[in-house]
């Protein structure tokens, strides 16, 4: 089993609109309307890939029985908050033609100090009864900088291994409570760091430094790129995905982390990790609305999945590498 928390959730509309410009009045070619947030992109992949979870963080309202019921029918288990306030809806316009992507984003709920006291009970019930922890995205309202850190540090007292995927302030103060991987992307990297981080040398120099911090893997994304881990002891590896028809990047970065959780549960080796992780963010970049992918679009992309050994320490295939 794995926890997720997806403290900020809501609902996501995706519209597919040819030629879209401010001001107009169009009628979608494609509507798609599901539960969001990064947390809930991840456990949607996990289900997808057959790995159970169970899902907490923040749902209020109307808004808030639509995502635990989408959480059910994509066969997570939620596991959420009730607050007061109405959870969040972000809209998605995807334009084909013009190649691009359009998102409104409302600001997340505010939530009372009651209601971050009833989350973090549920964390820690729910890290006893899994194998794998994930806080992934960003948090609402009303919650302190320092929620990850203390979310981080009960996963390490109950050794269960986490991986976060937050950015800016959020990250920077959970990174004390050693969790096992992080995975920023490469802006949020070069924030954290803040440094300009050339690809592949800066990034991984700067990822070995925050192994030095007692960090285990970092997983930078690189969008198109593909991804370069960092580990302590099954070195540095570069997975590139092939060429793909974009339809939206968004959430293909949860489809990563998913896919590396996965084959982490799989106890595949680290550069297996790697080439499926890689493969599940390009399925999502290939398909309309974020962790909308199939098993059947993964296994087609995953030969194509290149992995390239960066350091010189070790000269062993990733095949070859043991489990971390």
């Amino acid at each position: 089993m794995i926890a997720v928390l997806c403290a900020n959730a809501g609902v996501d509309k995706t519209y597919e609109i040819a030629n879209f410009a401010a001001g107009g009045y169009y009628h979608p070619g494609q509507v798609l309307t599901v539960a969001g947030g990064k947390g809930i992109n991840v456990a949607r992949v996990l289900a997808t890939l057959g790995q159970a979870s169970r899902v907490t963080g923040f749902a209020g309202g109307n808004n808030g029985r639509f995502i635990s019921k989408q959480l059910m029918d994509a066969g997570a288990r939620p596991e959420l908050v009730t607050i007061a306030e109405e959870s969040r809806v972000t809209i998605s316009i995807i334009d084909r033609v013009q190649h691009t992507e359009t998102r409104v984003d409302e600001v997340g709920a505010l939530v009372t100090p009651g209601e971050v006291s009833k989350l973090t009970a549920k964390w820690r019930k729910l890290l006893g009864s899994s194998q794998m922890a994930i806080i992934s995205g960003n948090a609402p309202r009303g919650v302190s900088k320092e929620l990850y850190a203390e979310l981080a540090q009960m996963a390490r007292e109950a050794k269960v291994p986490l991986i976060l995927d937050a950015h800016d302030e959020m990250l920077a103060r959970a990174l004390p409570a050693r969790p096992m991987m992080i995975k920023p992307n490469l802006s949020e990297m070069q924030q954290l760091m803040r440094a300009q981080l050339t690809v592949p040398d800066g990034v991984v120099a700067a990822s070995r430094e925050l192994l030095d911090d007692g960090l285990s893997v970092v997983m930078v994304t690189l969008g198109a790129r593909g991804a370069i881990g960092v580990t302590e002891s099954h070195g540095v590896w570069w997975a590139k995905p092939p060429k793909v028809s974009v339809v939206s990047a968004v959430g293909s970065g949860d489809a990563f982390l998913a896919g590396f959780a996965a084959a982490s549960m799989e106890r595949k080796d680290f550069g297996e990790r790697m080439r499926f992780a890689t493969a599940c963010g390009a399925a999502n970049a290939a398909s309309f609305g974020a962790a909308q992918i199939t098993r059947e679009k993964v296994e087609e992309i995953l030969p194509e999945v290149t992995l390239e050994r960066l350091d010189e320490a070790d000269t062993e295939s990733a095949e070859d590498q043991p489990s971390p």
